[in-house]
């Protein structure tokens, strides 16, 4: 075994969906780039890159995962004697772990394709079970579900060999776009969106419930249903990539499954993501939240309460309506009746498990219904948290205010009394105010003296108070005798 494999064994199962924050120290205007940063990863198409992953989480994620996969595919496939490695293909899914290979069938000489992936946090078989599950399944006979022609387990992840499908995926579908070109270019920004009519939209979608259903029976939930996953061939629904619950890797939609307290079961996060892939299927757009209450206008009536069914806020925190409640809604009761859904006669549908690995399988289920239940309640735990930091912060906020408000208080206080007094103080020491003109008195008595004052008539107002007081004589003042 080469050593780089013993470098990817530490890795393998990350789980690639988890969300990813970003801390920047001793840079210049810290907090703008980590702001532009989280923005980034809240798209999800962009989180999910492995470009922004190996950007901020070298350690975990490297550049050379491409080149390493090649390497384990060319030395897996160096003894087979039906398919020829052609080369690799560009990264046509999301998931950072999975590469593409272009294949030839020798004998057929028909392209063919491969794709490996690393395994999963939720891989719980062993690799005795996980080998016989991969059995079952490349013979598992459906007409919903894509055949699988070669599929075998390695040391770190498994490597699946499907037929190519030209028209590509749901997804390519609806966005008008080549299969074949890198999922960045493909739906970063679809410049083409041509959603499904509500004739296509019930006929193809009464397929992949009946597909999911079969599955179910058999103990074998698939968790992973979205356009990228479905494909469309000769008007029917091909459900593809149903390795992946045993292989154990994430789902495309967990991190709007941790946000939901009430979608834990299998049976629950297929029918919710169901409801996801009827809604992209609708409006050529995947829902930005977890759950959706209102839709724009002009749908069906029927379809929209499908939709409300599975995506509305009431059904998430109440549970899920199960496959067959589905199958009898009116929305798909008239899929049947145009005679395409009906499988062909000659098709067998085949799909079975040993006994003892289907009690494995229902421990698998169990264990990643369990993960699933602990990461949820770490969500609420955080949510929770930021309340109660929220709470005191606006607590304390409030304190300030009521300090600042008491200190402008106190200020306004002192500033009035002080300026009571400086008003006080400056009307004591300004001058009284001029008193009011008087009349001009009467002339004096016949025969008193006026000998002071004959030369010149007496001036009238204050100048005449200050000539009646220099004229005063006080000799005319009569004696007044004391006992």
């Amino acid at each position: 075994m080469a050593l780089w494999q013993n470098a990817s064994s530490v890795i393998w199962r990350l789980d690639d969906t988890a969300k990813i924050t970003c801390f920047i120290e001793n840079a210049q205007n810290i907090n703008k780039h980590t702001n532009y940063l989280n923005e980034v990863l809240k798209h999800q198409i962009l989180a999910l890159s492995l470009s922004v992953r190996s950007f901020l989480d070298p350690n975990n994620y490297s550049l050379a995962i491409s080149e390493q996969s090649l390497q384990t595919v060319s030395i897996a496939l160096r003894g087979d004697l039906r398919y020829e490695l052609k080369g690799p293909i560009a990264d046509i899914g999301w998931r950072i772990r999975k590469h593409y290979f272009l294949m030839s069938d020798i004998s057929s000489k028909t392209n063919c394709l491969l794709s490996y992936q690393h395994y999963g946090p939720d891989r719980y078989l062993c690799d005795k079970d996980l080998q016989t599950a991969f059995k079952s399944l490349q013979n598992l006979s459906h007409p919903y579900i894509d055949q699988i022609l070669a599929i075998h387990n390695l040391e770190n992840g498994a490597y699946v060999i499907r037929r190519i499908h030209e028209n590509g995926s749901l997804r390519d579908i609806l966005y008008g776009t080549e299969y074949s070109k890198h999922y960045l270019m493909k739906y970063g920004n679809p410049k083409i969106r041509k959603p499904f009519t509500t004739g296509q939209i019930a006929h193809y979608g009464y397929q992949i419930l009946q597909a999911i259903k079969f599955l179910h029976e058999k103990g074998l939930p698939h968790g992973h249903i979205h356009p990228g996953n479905i494909a469309i061939e000769n008007q029917r629904a091909l459900l593809m990539e149903v390795e992946n619950f045993v292989i154990g890797v994430p789902c495309l939609y967990r991190p709007y499954l941790l946000e939901l307290r009430r979608v834990t079961t299998p049976e629950d996060i297929d029918v919710y993501c169901f409801g996801r892939t009827l809604y992209e299927m609708t409006f050529a757009i995947a829902p930005e939240d977890p759950h959706c209450d209102y839709f724009p206008d002009g749908i069906n009536m029927d379809l929209e309460s499908v939709l409300h069914m599975c995506l509305s806020s009431h059904a998430c925190k109440h549970g899920m309506p199960t496959v067959d409640s589905l199958l009898r809604h009116p929305f798909f009761c008239q899929a049947p009746l145009n005679g395409l859904t009906v499988a062909p006669r000659d098709e067998k549908i085949h799909l079975k498990f040993p006994i003892q690995l289907k009690e494995e399988l229902k421990a698998a289920v169990s264990s990643a219904e369990a993960r699933l239940k602990r990461e949820q309640k770490l969500v609420r735990s955080a949510k929770r948290e930021v309340r109660i930091q929220e709470i005191l912060s606006s607590e304390e906020e409030m304190k300030k205010q009521k300090k600042r408000m008491k200190k402008r208080e106190s200020i306004w206080k002192s500033t009035s009394s002080l300026a009571d007094t400086v008003r006080s103080a400056s009307t004591a020491s300004s001058p009284s105010p001029p008193a009011p003109r008087e009349r001009t008195p009467p002339p004096p008595p016949q025969g008193a003296d006026m000998g002071a004052a004959e030369g010149a008539p007496p001036p009238a107002g204050r100048s005449a108070l200050l000539h009646a007081i220099c004229a005063f004589d006080k000799s005319r003042l009569a004696r007044v005798s004391t006992r």
